[in-house]
């Protein structure tokens, strides 16, 4: 694909994630900000909490945050990882915010969808799209926490016991934990994550209120396909497929 370069791929393929600075204008940024700030003061967290609180809400409703992912390249970023299999345009947001001072470093990660939903399917998709609303550009500032390659593994223990094994898990397949990376990014730069990444929010002991915007993103066949997904963590990134 012309917007990835083959390295980019490559990485991605290998480690599971991959940081794309600079996707998103100054000015959009600052309106997601400015609609984060709405929320804090319409439904605003204890006084003196520290440590993560979350804003899920529909997208429909927050053309501020929606922006972030569909008035920017970033949504032809993200399915320029999965053509030629489409994305379909998610209905939720999620504000990721991290009150500091939070000391916390996560001893290994998860990955999400579990429990499953009243159809008793879990809530896999294909990719988390990330998007940095304040410096992350040094550690412990609220960073994402991933381990590299981890995708990978869980692929391969769901491919020898089965997808269904996805729940029994409980969100915590097991995968080598020893060698975490805290995710550094600026204001405006774009984290794709596969699905099956092990990931967690670490501390901040920045003076800096962490905040990040998460769309979860499935391709329009992932809810039939999504045991196949599971046991190959390529299955639905052909161009990350191609040496």
């Amino acid at each position: 694909m012309a917007m990835w370069s083959i390295e980019q791929l490559r990485h991605f393929a290998r480690d599971g994630y991959v940081v794309v600075p600079g996707v998103v204008p100054p000015d959009v940024v600052a309106a997601a900000n400015a609609r984060i700030d709405g929320l804090l003061a319409e439904r605003p967290p204890t006084p003196g909490h520290t440590g993560h609180h979350f804003y899920f809400e529909p997208l429909a409703a927050e053309p501020a945050l929606a922006a972030l992912l569909l008035g920017t390249r970033a949504f032809s970023l993200a399915a320029g990882t999965t053509a030629p299999r489409p994305l379909r345009t998610p209905d939720q947001v999620q504000v990721a915010l991290t009150f500091p001072p939070f000391d916390h470093r996560p001893g290994r990660g998860h990955i999400d969808g579990v429990p499953p939903g009243p159809d008793g399917r879990p809530g896999t998709f294909t990719l988390l799209a990330g998007f940095v609303l304040s410096d992350q550009t040094a550690d412990d500032m609220g960073n994402l926490w991933v381990w590299p390659g981890t995708h990978r593994q869980i692929a391969a223990h769901f491919a020898a016991h089965g997808p269904d094994s996805l729940v029994a898990a409980g969100g915590y397949p097991p995968a080598d934990h020893s060698r975490p990376v805290q995710v550094h990014a600026a204001p405006g730069d774009l984290v794709l994550a596969s699905y099956l990444l092990s990931h967690n929010i670490g501390g901040n002991t920045s003076p800096v209120l962490r905040r990040t915007a998460y769309f979860r993103l499935m391709t329009d066949v992932h809810e039939s396909t999504w045991r196949d997904c599971v046991r190959d963590e390529l299955y639905e990134f052909r161009p990350a497929c191609a040496d």
